[in-house]
């Protein structure tokens, strides 16, 4: 693997667990919609953008891959929905299932135009679900 995939995938996770803090602060301010945002939106983001990095940087194992990235999803569709109810767990928990199976369908196939594509978007939206939270 890359220093420089080593280095976005590293940043996917800071990225991650910085906005996760950020509104683990602002836990009583989400609503039930916004918590339903939070965890599509962060396991949906992280399935697909980890996917495509791991699935482009190994294509051999592609059965491990996904297996790893679905599993990663969920749980991040998990803790981010725990933030609010059981409702918005169960959406984190779907949605991370169906974009960890994508994002390493996406990564085979991917060159690196389309990995700079996935980091801008995860950057992107983490940023939008850290300020759509109104204090």
């Amino acid at each position: 693997m890359n220093i420089l995939l080593v280095f976005i995938l590293v940043s996917y996770f800071l990225v991650c667990f910085v906005s996760y803090s950020f509104l683990l602060k602002l836990k009583y301010l989400i609503s039930y919609h916004l918590g339903m945002n939070l965890a599509m939106t962060s396991s949906g983001v992280m399935g697909i953008a980890v996917g495509t990095v791991l699935g482009y940087a190994f294509p051999a194992h592609y059965t491990m891959i996904t297996i790893v990235t679905t599993l990663l999803a969920i749980m991040i569709g998990a803790v981010f929905g725990a933030l609010v109810d059981y409702q918005t767990l169960l959406s984190g928990v779907s949605t991370g299932l169906m974009a960890g199976i994508m994002g390493p369908m996406i990564g085979v196939v991917a060159d690196l135009g389309l990995i700079a594509f996935c980091t801008i978007l995860l950057y992107a939206m983490f940023g939008m679900l850290c300020f759509s939270v109104r204090s």
